[in-house]
C-alpha cells in the first residue's frame, strides 16, 4: 500500500517504505519511554510499535500512584500510514524529531488521561546493531538508539490530576526496530532459561552514563559496555547523532537484593574510564515499576499479539507492594535510584533488570526467579 512517504527519497528496497524489506513476522519498530521525579513519587512509561508483517499496533500507558500500578493497554489493525503513531486513545507524536516528543492518552480513557513533552537534554546515542541466534535461528536482530531527557506536562487518573513539572521529572527513550520476540514465535526464553541483564542509568550533573551487562550463567559477560555523553541545556542544543560519546574501559557491581526476591534494592558500582580513572557510585532504589505494564511478557498484551482484528482497550491496576516475584511477567523492571559518590548525592537515574535462571557469582541456582540471595558482586 503507497503512504506519503513513499514521496520521500527514504526507500531502501524495492517495497514500499510501509513495507519491511524482511518477511519474518517478529519485524517491529517501537517508541519506548519511562519517566519519573527524583523521589520517585510519581513513575511512567509510554510505549508504541508497528508489527507490519503481522498487521497490527499497540500502544501502552502505565503509571505508579502510591502502591498502585495503573496501565492502559490498546492494540488495532496496522495503520497504513507509517507517522499514524496512534492507537485508539493513545499517541505518540514527534514534534520535532530526535528532540522534542508527545505522548498522550486523550479522551480520558477508562479515567486515564496524560499529555507529557519529552524534551531531550542528551544528543541520540547510536547504540548499534544487536545480533543474537541460538541453534543457528537468528531471533534477534535489531537497531536502537536512545536519549535522555526531561518531561512536562501532566497525568490524570480517575479524575485526580498530577503536574509533571519541568526540571523535576526526567527518563530515558529509545526507538528500536528490526527482529525480536514478539507474540508467538520459534525461538522464546522457556521457563528455567538462564538470562542476567542489566541497565544502570544515570544522570550525573552535566555528564549522563549508561553501563549495561549481559551475562552467562557463570558470570562471564557476553557483553560488558558503557559510556558517559555531555549533558545539554536545551534540546534545541542536543545534536541529531552525539558524537561527543566516551565509552569506558570497563565496570564491576555489587549488588543487595529486596528479601526473598531478585528484585535490586542497592547497587555499588565501580566505572573505570580508559584513563585508568575510576569513579565509584551508589545506587539507592526508591521505587519501582513494571514492564508488563507496557506489554513486556504480559500474558495477554504481550507485544505484536492480534485481539482479533479490530481496536481493542483495557485498563489494568495491581498493587506493586503484592507483585508476585514468580511470575513470568514480572521479571522485567525497572527501578528509580538516587546516586551517590563518597557520601554525597550526586545524581539520579533508574537500573533496568532481566535476571532470571542460574547466577554463579550469587549463588543462583537453575530455577526460574525464586531463589534469591542478600548480596552479589560481578567482577569486569
Amino acid at each position: 500500500m503507497i503512504s506519503r512517504f513513499d514521496d520521500y527519497c527514504l526507500h531502501q528496497s524495492p517495497a514500499y517504505l510501509r513495507v519491511p524489506a524482511t518477511t519474518d513476522r517478529n519485524f517491529y519498530d517501537r517508541y519506548f519511554f519511562c519517566g519519573y521525579s527524583a523521589d520517585a513519587s510519581l513513575m511512567f512509561g509510554v510505549s508504541f510499535a508497528r508489527y507490519p508483517n503481522r498487521y497490527v499496533q499497540d500502544a501502552h500507558f502505565t503509571v505508579v500512584r502510591g502502591a498502585v500500578q495503573t496501565s492502559l493497554h490498546a492494540s488495532d489493525v496496522l495503520a497504513g500510514d507509517p507517522a499514524q503513531n496512534v492507537v485508539g486513545p493513545l499517541e505518540v507524536e514527534i514534534v520535532e524529531p530526535m528532540r522534542i516528543l508527545r505522548c498522550r492518552v486523550l479522551r480520558g480513557e477508562h479515567g486515564i488521561a496524560c499529555d507529557l513533552t519529552f524534551r531531550a537534554v542528551t544528543g541520540a546515542i547510536d547504540e548499534g546493531r544487536l545480533v543474537r541466534a541460538r541453534e543457528d535461528l537468528v531471533y534477534i536482530d535489531q537497531t536502537r538508539f536512545m536519549q535522555y531527557g526531561a518531561w512536562a506536562g501532566w497525568i490524570e487518573v480517575d479524575g485526580v490530576r498530577q503536574e509533571v513539572g519541568a526540571g523535576v521529572t526526567f527518563g530515558l527513550r529509545d526507538k528500536s526496530w528490526g527482529v525480536r520476540l514478539i507474540g508467538e514465535h520459534q525461538v522464546t526464553h522457556r521457563r528455567g532459561e538462564q538470562i542476567f541483564w542489566m541497565n544502570v542509568v544515570m544522570l550525573l550533573g552535566r555528564e549522563h552514563s549508561v553501563i549495561r551487562t549481559l551475562d552467562r550463567a557463570d558470570g562471564s559477560s557476553i557483553e560488558r559496555t558503557g559510556y558517559f555523553v555531555p549533558v545539554y541545556a536545551s534540546a534545541e542544543l542536543t545534536p541529531v547523532g552525539e558524537k561527543n560519546l566516551l565509552p569506558i574501559a570497563t565496570w564491576s557491581f555489587d549488588l543487595d537484593f529486596v528479601p526473598g526476591t531478585r528484585r535490586i534494592a542497592r547497587g555499588r558500582y565501580g566505572v573505570r574510564r580508559p584513563d585508568g580513572s575510576e569513579r565509584r557510585i551508589e545506587g539507592r532504589v526508591l521505587g519501582t515499576f513494571w514492564y508488563a505494564g507496557m506489554g513486556y511478557s504480559h500474558d495477554r498484551w504481550n507485544h505484536g499479539s492480534d485481539h482479533g482484528g479490530r481496536l481493542v482497550i483495557e485498563r489494568e491496576d495491581w498493587r506493586t507492594d503484592e507483585v508476585d516475584p514468580a511470575r513470568l511477567d514480572r521479571q522485567f523492571m525497572a527501578s528509580v535510584m538516587e546516586f551517590s559518590e563518597e557520601g554525597r548525592i550526586v545524581g539520579l537515574g533508574h537500573t533496568e533488570q532481566l535476571l532470571m535462571g542460574q547466577y554463579v557469582p550469587f549463588g543462583w541456582g537453575p530455577r526460574d526467579y525464586l531463589e534469591s540471595g542478600a548480596t552479589g558482586s560481578g567482577a569486569p
